[in-house]
């Protein structure tokens, strides 16, 4: 145990106190900090910014025009003059564009911009709503209803609730409910890909350092190689802990104290439609993946013998990791496809995948036990094939394939 703890000690705290901790924690916190600074960070940028102003020359004979609200970043006016004569204000600069607004096939609004140059996308997004909602109204007011009226019934939100009324089945979850976990597990799977990327370029990195330095040699004459392995694993994963933990406290803290405590209100909102179960797998499919993947990564890192050879060691594992967040985005517009299902039980992708389905579908939590559960054992076995594969794999120094490589590390082993 005593070596144990000074091989811990010495992996943990090395790693804390190196330069590259500080600088990529600070990095992610001003990250952080930018996030929930960034509406004052882009009023600092938009704030000299004018409102476009569009003259509209409205020839429906009707009042096309009135259904047009000034906003912060576009001001309608009426034309006061024709329509060449308001494209030469356009052409000059005197306006920005003019709105043409007539009637297509008697009854349909059709509307043409005419601009010096092209708007900006948020502009053009703005007006192109603006212009959908007064096609829309005009169409309800020919229909002889007045301006509120019409209003009223663009206004009008419907809300389905859902009852289940089978005494076997499910309730099932609202789609705010549904929206809001898939939101939260799009967060994990990215957290999950971040972390589990550094961090098993970390474990590999250090390990392939002490074998090409054949500083592993004294180790080991001094140790046995369950003892390294275990105290490398738990040092980068206490490291990572750590990091996230602080990332985590700093995210809370910002929210509570900055913009009058704005955020702090919606994660609470947030996380209120989540139910306790959800938060538990979630936070149980991140810890295993970490488990996961650092194994995988001091396995890797004890197959090569350079530090320059990790990037291709980890490369099969890195893809992996990618096909996994891939396909959890894939599953953000539809979490209920065959693809997700399937993958959300493969061990090496389902820490990424199943929390989604926990919380944007209804499926039976049965599920989510069984896809923890073939995680778990994944992790089991491939410690258990750790022990026996990293007493060859440290003390392997032959130069070719990993496959050559691979079958002495279990040559020696034996």
């Amino acid at each position: 145990m005593s070596k144990f703890l000074l091989l811990f000690e010495q992996s943990y705290i090395s790693k804390l106190k190196t330069k590259s901790f500080y600088i990529t924690t600070l990095i992610m916190l001003l990250g952080i900090t930018a996030f929930f600074m960034w509406p004052t960070i882009s009023g600092w940028f938009s704030s000299n910014e004018k409102p476009v102003t569009i003259t509209v020359a409205d020839q429906t004979k009707g009042s096309a025009i009135s259904y047009f609200k000034n906003n912060k970043k576009i001001i309608f006016k009426p034309a006061k003059q024709s329509v060449k004569q308001e494209e030469h204000r356009v052409v000059t600069g005197k306006v920005d564009a003019l709105l043409i607004l007539s009637l297509k096939s008697g009854s349909q609004l059709d509307a043409q911009l005419r601009t010096k140059k092209p708007f900006e996308l948020n502009t053009q997004q703005i007006l192109e709503e603006q212009v959908r909602s007064a096609g829309q109204l005009l169409t309800i007011q020919q229909l002889k209803l007045t301006a509120d009226q019409a209003q009223r019934i663009i206004d009008q939100k419907t809300n389905l609730n859902q009852k289940v009324i089978s005494p076997t089945a499910d309730k099932g979850k609202s789609s705010q409910q549904k929206t809001t976990a898939t939101i939260v597990s799009y967060a994990v799977a990215l957290i999950i890909y971040l972390f589990v990327l550094s961090y098993l370029s970390i474990i590999s990195s250090e390990i392939a350092a002490e074998k090409d330095s054949r500083i592993m040699e004294i180790i080991i004459s001094s140790t046995s190689p369950i003892v390294h392995l275990l105290s490398r694993v738990c040092g980068v994963l206490a490291l990572a802990m750590t990091q996230f933990t602080v990332l985590i406290g700093a995210a809370l803290i910002m929210a509570r104290v900055l913009q009058s405590g704005k955020y702090w209100h919606l994660i609470s909102d947030l996380f209120s439609s989540l139910t306790a179960g959800y938060t538990v797998f979630a936070i149980l499919f991140f810890f295993f993946a970490c488990v996961l993947y650092t194994l995988l990564g001091a396995v890797l890192g004890s197959l090569v013998n350079k530090v320059q050879d990790v990037g291709q060691a980890v490369m099969p594992v890195t893809m992996v990791l990618m096909v996994g967040f891939f396909i959890a985005i894939s599953g953000m517009s539809n979490p209920d496809t065959l693809l997700i299902k399937i993958f959300s039980f493969i061990p090496f992708t389902a820490s990424m995948i199943m929390p989604m389905r926990i919380g944007a579908t209804d499926m039976s939590l049965w599920q989510g036990f069984l896809s923890l559960v073939l995680l778990g054992l994944t992790i089991v076995g491939l410690f258990i094939f750790s022990l026996r594969f990293y007493r060859g794999s440290v003390l392997t120094y032959t130069n070719g394939s990993f496959i050559k490589k691979i079958k002495q590390a279990i040559q020696l082993s034996k």
